[in-house]
Parts: structure tokens; sequence; C-alpha cells
């Protein structure tokens, strides 16, 4: 589904990515762990091109994204984003908020993007919240309901970047809980995340990256159990 040939990206004299080579295939969880400032961030923004890269190439479904020609817009569609911060709009219902993009782009019109919310408003349990206002929710409520809003527009794949980090600990539950169900239900998924426990259950690969480079990668019971790289051994004696 995604492929990444020889990917650089410098921001003035810092180099976040170094040549990084990746494939992911349709169907997997790949959960990318690293101290802060490795890369991960970026590397996962780079994938619908939130970030530029500096060089490189990086191909969804078969589209050369990177190319200048590609409509980035039409295939972000396919890519669904949930950022650390929730960026919901605060002047806007949680339906409003969940429908505004399948309309505005006209892939359903508003009954079909309400039926649409509403079905995933109902799936997290959280339908009689519809009509309210984004501050008169949790923040886990607000994540959950972030993650919806992305599933609205019936995406390919869906992209994490650390989605409990702004979270209290009793509400980080809650959101890993409907990542595992996408998991289940057969998602793509990318994310980057500090939840160790949470790689280790859901993840078919784990990633490891350290100065914009990806140091080691492996299925998770191996990843964990067995490390093979000084500095992952390193970092996982300090974060399990």
């Amino acid at each position: 589904m995604i492929q990444v040939k020889n990917l650089y990206k410098n921001f003035g004299e810092v180099n976040a990515l170094n040549g990084i080579d990746e494939h992911i295939q349709k169907g997997e969880k790949v959960v990318i762990i690293g101290p802060s400032g490795c890369g991960k961030s970026t590397f996962l923004r780079c994938l619908n091109l939130l970030e530029k890269p500096s060089s490189g190439e990086i191909w969804f479904e078969g589209n050369l994204i990177t190319d200048p020609s590609c409509d980035i817009d039409r295939l972000r569609r396919k890519m669904g984003m949930v950022f650390q911060q929730f960026n919901l709009f605060p002047h806007m219902t949680i339906l409003k908020n969940i429908t505004l993009a399948p309309v505005q782009l006209k892939l359903m019109d508003r009954q079909q993007a309400e039926e649409k919310a509403m079905a995933l408003l109902q799936r997290i349990g959280l339908q009689d919240k519809a009509s309210v206002y984004p501050n008169q929710l949790s923040g886990g409520q607000k994540q959950r309901i972030a993650i919806v809003r992305a599933l609205a527009m019936n995406p390919d794949v869906m992209l994490f970047d650390e989605p409990t980090s702004a979270l209290d600990p009793e509400m980080v539950g809650e959101v890993l809980g409907l990542m595992k169900e996408l998991a289940d239900d057969g998602m793509t998924m990318v994310v980057v995340t500090h939840e160790m426990n949470f790689a280790r259950e859901v993840a078919t690969r784990c990633l490891f990256m350290e100065g914009g480079k990806i140091l080691e990668q492996n299925k998770p019971a191996e990843f964990f159990d067995h490390p093979q790289n000084s500095r992952l051994k390193e970092f996982l004696s300090k974060v399990l």
C-alpha cells in the first residue's frame, strides 16, 4: 500500500530523516517507537505530505505522491490522520465536525453523512454527544471523536501521531480500545506511540527509529523479547 524509497527530510542544518526505505502492506499494523526527536513523527507526516520530503519517493496505492503533479488532496481522502491534539472545530457540534469533510468534498450528501456519523458515534457509545460542542467533552472523548471523524471518510489507511500523549492516564485506555477494534477489523494502521503494551498486543510489525533511521524492525515478540540492536536494547530497558 505504501512504499518509501531513500527518504530524506532536512530542517535547515538538521537531518530529521536519513535515507529511509520501507514497505507497508495492506492490512498491516505498523507501530513506530523511538526516543523524542528521532524522526518518527516526521516520517509519519511525510507519508501524506503534511511534511514535504527533501528527497526520495513515496508511493501510495501505486501513485507517486512526491511527484509535484500528483493530486495529493484527492489521495489524502484515503489516508485518515489523527494527531496528538484533537483539532476539532470548537464552534461546530460533534455531528458537524464529523460530517463537514464528506459533505464539503461531495463524497456524500448531508443525510448520508449524518447517518454514517451517527452509526460511528453509536459504535463508540457517544451518540448522545452529537449535538454538543467539543469543549463539553473529556480529552478521551475528543480523541475518539477525532478518530471517528477520520473514519467518516472511509480511509484505506489510518495514520496515528502519538494519539494518547495529550491525554490523562485514565483516558488513554478508551482511545487505545477503539484503535484495537480498528486493528481487529483489518484497518491498515501506522502508529507512532509510546504505549509499549499496545505495540506488543496490536502491531504486526514494530519499527525502532533513532537519528532519522530505522535501526531495527521485527514482529512484536522478537522485537521486545529478543532485540538485536544495542540502542534498542538500551531504549527498552528504560521504558519497559
